[in-house]
C-alpha cells in the first residue's frame, strides 16, 4: 500500500480503502461525524470549501445559495431601557387643574348662582393734603370769552342806508319830523349767557350801565340847551347852519341821514370794539352828540308850535318837557317789567330787524315822494322803540359781558332818543288839533 494521495484507492477485502488524505465516505443511513473541536470543519466533496470570513468584515453569502438568516437583536433585560434613541413622544397636552373644594362649612367662592361677577372698584382719588396741589394733570379750562373789542357776529337792526340789517350799527336813531328813521342795532347774543358769572360782577356791570346811561342823558340835555339858545356862538354857528340846511329842501333831510348813519355806526365801533376804555368813551360821546344834533330841527319846530299854541290859547305847550317825562316813564316801566319778570327777551330780535327794515322803507318814500307820515306811524314806532327797549334791557341783565357796560349803556341810549323822537310827533300832532 503506498501512502501516494494521487494514487486511487485500493480495494481491500473490506471494501474500497479511501486514499490517504481523503475523508471517507459517508455511509448510507448514518449522520455524519461531528467536526472536532478546535478544528475547521472539513469541506464536503464535490463543494466548493467554504469561504472564510475576514476579520472586520461581514460573512459573505455563498453563490447559488441564499443568505443565511441574521441573527435577531440581544432583548434588553428585565426593567433596562431599550436601546437606541427613543421614539418621538407626543406633545404633552396641559390638564385642567380640578376647582378646589371649599372646606366643610365654608361659603363656596364666587358670587351665588344666579348673580353676576361683581365688577372690579374704582379706587377713590387721594385727597391732596391742605394746602398742596392736586395731583394728575390740570382739570380742562373752559373755552375763553371774547376779548374787550371783539367784534360779535350778526346785527340785528336795520342799517341806515337801507332795510338790510346792518351788523355793526348799534341801535334804531331817530329822525326828521317829516317822518324819517335811522336804525341800527348789534347783536350780544355772540357773547353767550354771561348770567352764570358771579353775582357781584353782573351787579356790578347793571350799576355802571345805568349810571353811563344817565351821564349820556345829561349831556344830550345840555347840548340841546346850548344848540337852543339864540343870540350865542353856538347858536350863530352851529344851530343856524344845520337847521337852515336840514329845513331848506326835503332831499337834504336824505343828506343828513345818511351822515348820521355813517356817524353813529363809528360810534357804536368804538364803544363796541375798540380794546381801550378811553376809545369807548369817545364813542359815547360821538353818539350823543350827533343825537343832539340831528334832534335840532325837530326841537326848533316843536318850540315854535310851543309859541303858536301860547299865542292862541294863552296856554303852555310844553311840548318837549312832557315828552321828555312820559319818556322816562315808559322807559322805567319796561325796565322794571324786565327786572321782575326775570322773563329774556331776545326772540324779539328778528321781529325788530323786520319791522325796523319797513318803517325805513316807508320813511325813505314819504320824503322821495312828498306825502307826510301821520298820527299813527308815530304810535307804531313808539311801539317798536319799545320792544327795542325791552330786547337791550334782557340783553344788559343777562347777555352782555361784564365789561361792556359802555356799549350797552350807549345802545339804551339810542332807543330812548327814538322813543323821545315820536312822541314829541304825536305831543305836536296833539296840539295841533
Amino acid at each position: 500500500m503506498s501512502n501516494d494521495p494521487n494514487k486511487p484507492a485500493a480495494k481491500t477485502i473490506m471494501g474500497w480503502m479511501p486514499v490517504q488524505g481523503q475523508p471517507p465516505a459517508p455511509v448510507p443511513g448514518q449522520a455524519p461525524a461531528a467536526p472536532q473541536p478546535g478544528y475547521p470543519p472539513a469541506a464536503q466533496p464535490g463543494y466548493p470549501p467554504a469561504a472564510q470570513a475576514q476579520p472586520g468584515y461581514p460573512p459573505q453569502a455563498q453563490p447559488g445559495y441564499p443568505p443565511a438568516p441574521q441573527a435577531p437583536a440581544p432583548q434588553p433585560a428585565w426593567g433596562a431601557p431599550p436601546a437606541g434613541p427613543p421614539p418621538a413622544q407626543p406633545m404633552p397636552q396641559p390638564q385642567a387643574q380640578p376647582m378646589m373644594q371649599p372646606a366643610w362649612g365654608a361659603p363656596p367662592a364666587g358670587p351665588p348662582p344666579g348673580q353676576p361677577m361683581p365688577q372690579p372698584q374704582a379706587q377713590p382719588m387721594m385727597q391732596p393734603a391742605w394746602g398742596a396741589p392736586p395731583a394728575g394733570p390740570p382739570p380742562a379750562q373752559p373755552a375763553p370769552q371774547p376779548g374787550w373789542g371783539a367784534p360779535p357776529p350778526a346785527g340785528a337792526a336795520p342799517s341806515p342806508f337801507g332795510g338790510m340789517p346792518n351788523p355793526m350799527a348799534g341801535a334804531p336813531s331817530p329822525m326828521s319830523g317829516m317822518g324819517a328813521m335811522s336804525g341800527g342795532g348789534t347783536s350780544r347774543d355772540s357773547m353767550g349767557a354771561q348770567a352764570t358769572q358771579g353775582v357781584s360782577d353782573r351787579v356790578r356791570f347793571i350799576r355802571l350801565t345805568y349810571l353811563h346811561l344817565f351821564g349820556a342823558i345829561l349831556l344830550f340835555a345840555g347840548l340841546e340847551y346850548l344848540l337852543m339858545q339864540p343870540g350865542t356862538a353856538v347858536w350863530d354857528k352851529v344851530s343856524v347852519p344845520i337847521l337852515k340846511f336840514s329845513l331848506g329842501d326835503r332831499y337834504n333831510w336824505l343828506v343828513v341821514l345818511a351822515v348820521f348813519g355813517v356817524v353813529s355806526w363809528i360810534a357804536d365801533y368804538w364803544a363796541s370794539h375798540a380794546t381801550s376804555k378811553p376809545m369807548q368813551y369817545v364813542g359815547l360821546g360821538l353818539y350823543v352828540i350827533a343825537e343832539a344834533l340831528i334832534f335840532l330841527p325837530l326841537l326848533f319846530l316843536a318850540e315854535l308850535q310851543a309859541a303858536e299854541y301860547l299865542a292862541k290859547t294863552g296856554k303852555e305847550a310844553h311840548i318837549i318837557r312832557d315828552a321828555a317825562f312820559l319818556t322816562l316813564a315808559i322807559f322805567g316801566a319796561l325796565t322794571a317789567s324786565v327786572f321782575v319778570t326775570k322773563k329774556d327777551f331776545s326772540f324779539l330780535r328778528g321781529a325788530l330787524a323786520i319791522a325796523s327794515g319797513a318803517a325805513l322803507v316807508v320813511i325813505v318814500v314819504s320824503i322821495l315822494f312828498g306825502f307826510n307820515l301821520g298820527l299813527l306811524f308815530s304810535v307804531a314806532m313808539v311801539i317798536l322803540c319799545a320792544g327795542y327797549v325791552l330786547y337791550y334791557t334782557s340783553q344788559v341783565f343777562a347777555h352782555y359781558h361784564t365789561e361792556q357796560y359802555v356799549a350797552a349803556s350807549l345802545a339804551l341810549f339810542s332807543s330812548i332818543a327814538l322813543m323821545f323822537w315820536y312822541v314829541i310827533r304825536i305831543l305836536m300832532k296833539l296840539r295841533e288839533s
